[in-house]
């Protein structure tokens, strides 16, 4: 007999690719999980999955239950969430990523012409504690590159982009093959009103080197693109929002060191309402928009 259990073992294993963080997102022990899925392989008659494929393989029987988790468990937690009162007649949107907004309206246009009657609002007084508030039912989605570990928080990987910096096509770092944290030292860093422990700039290049340097904090991508072409700072940027300007010559991109600076960007929601529509629909939407 198939549950809906195991279907949502089994969504969950190839939303994450690993035993291990799959049973961390159905909060079960990775022996738990393995006994799940063994006891299911034992009841069905056949495996679902190859063992030691990296990311998770699925046999074609374990992929025919995939095709039918994919059509049920959004019908399923539409329900649920009629039953539960917790039908969206608007979504509350929440951009921990200020450069998100270039590539978001399409997606929200788009989940306009497929939801007519409900619409999305954006809340920027909230977006630097935004999980709390998605917490506390002030919102409803929230677009982030920041994966905290937060109970009744849902994660879902949107897409993988490279942070770089942005130099002015003149200056001296802009023929490096790449830049390092001591490189930095010198120069004037351009970030979000964020604060300091949530710049990926000295979160992720100088805080682990002991290093520091100046910040100077703007409001719009527009302005610090602007301030970079005109020499008067650097910034660590998603490389598809700086290639057009790259394009006309006006700065140059430069990697992160050797192996690049790579972020993920997800949806979170509250848990439970991940396959719910609206939601799903608007979450889907955003995938198909990604700027990569």
């Amino acid at each position: 007999m198939i549950d809906l259990k195991l279907l949502r073992t089994l969504q969950a294993l190839q939303q994450t690719g690993t035993l291990v963080a799959a049973a961390e997102q159905l909060c079960l022990t990775q022996s738990a999980l393995s006994h799940q899925l063994k006891e299911a392989e034992s009841m069905l008659g056949t495996a679902l999955y190859l063992r030691k494929s990296q990311p998770v393989s699925f046999s074609a029987q374990g992929q025919l239950l995939l095709d039918l988790a994919a059509q049920v468990l959004p019908l399923v937690a539409q329900v649920e969430a009629q039953l539960k009162g917790k039908v969206l007649s608007r979504i509350r949107l929440a951009v921990e990523c200020h450069a998100c907004f270039h590539w978001l309206m399409p997606a929200v246009k788009a989940f306009g012409l497929l939801q007519p009657g409900c619409p999305v609002e954006f809340s920027a007084e909230i977006e630097h504690n935004a999980l709390d508030a998605l917490l506390s039912d002030e919102l409803d989605l929230v677009l982030t590159t920041d994966k905290r570990e937060q109970a009744g928080c849902y994660f879902e990987a949107l897409f993988e982009m490279e942070l770089c910096l942005g130099v002015s096509a003149d200056h001296s770092l802009a023929q490096q093959g790449f830049i390092t944290a001591e490189q930095l030292k010198s120069e004037v860093l351009l970030g979000y009103p964020l604060p300091l422990d949530r710049q990926d700039l000295y979160r992720y290049v100088l805080a682990p080197k002991g290093l520091e340097a100046r910040f100077r904090t703007v409001a719009q991508s527009s302005q610090i693109l602007q301030l970079i072409a005109a020499g008067q700072g650097v910034a660590l940027l998603p490389r598809w929002l700086m290639e057009p300007y790259r394009a006309q010559g006006l700065l140059a991109v430069v990697p992160v060191g050797q192996q690049g600076l790579f972020r993920t960007m997800y949806a979170a929601c509250r848990q439970g309402l991940q396959e719910a529509n609206p939601l799903r629909q608007l979450i889907t939407q955003i995938s198909l928009h990604t700027p990569l």
